[in-house]
């Protein structure tokens, strides 16, 4: 059991957030988590310079990771029919639910240990997570 420590900090406020386009093969529901998901974790700075542009910055880019990769192997485990669209979408959306919960915590160590795990030993990991 892993026990989180609440971070005190806000997300940068007034940037252009992140978004999720197109539709996702699990349906609406995933395609508003994930909406919500990347409103969360990616917003957009300006930079300065001749050339200004937007830089696009990335919350807890490890966690960020962990969490598409379990999308891309959900995905594929559902088209490949090894899972129904009931038990793909319910166990996506736990873990997209979790990694919002988890940009309020501390998740220095979460980041470490999960860096090299495999899809399904990171959803068994989040699984183990308990919030205070």
């Amino acid at each position: 059991m892993i026990y989180l420590k609440p971070l005190s900090a806000a997300s940068p406020a007034n940037l252009k957030r992140g978004s999720y386009v197109g539709p996702h093969v699990l349906g609406d529901s995933i395609t508003h988590a994930l909406n919500n998901f990347e409103r969360e974790f990616v917003y957009f700075k300006s930079t300065a310079g001749g050339y200004a542009v937007e830089e696009k910055v990335v919350l807890k880019r490890s966690l960020y990771k962990n969490i598409h990769d379990f999308d891309k192997y959900i995905s594929k485990a559902y088209e490949s029919n090894l899972l129904s669209k009931e038990e793909a979408t319910l166990r996506l959306g736990n873990v997209i639910n979790t990694g919002i919960k988890l940009l309020n915590f501390d998740t220095h160590q979460l980041e470490k240990d999960t860096k090299k795990l495999d899809p399904v030993d990171f959803e068994k990991y989040l699984k183990n997570l308990q919030f205070r």
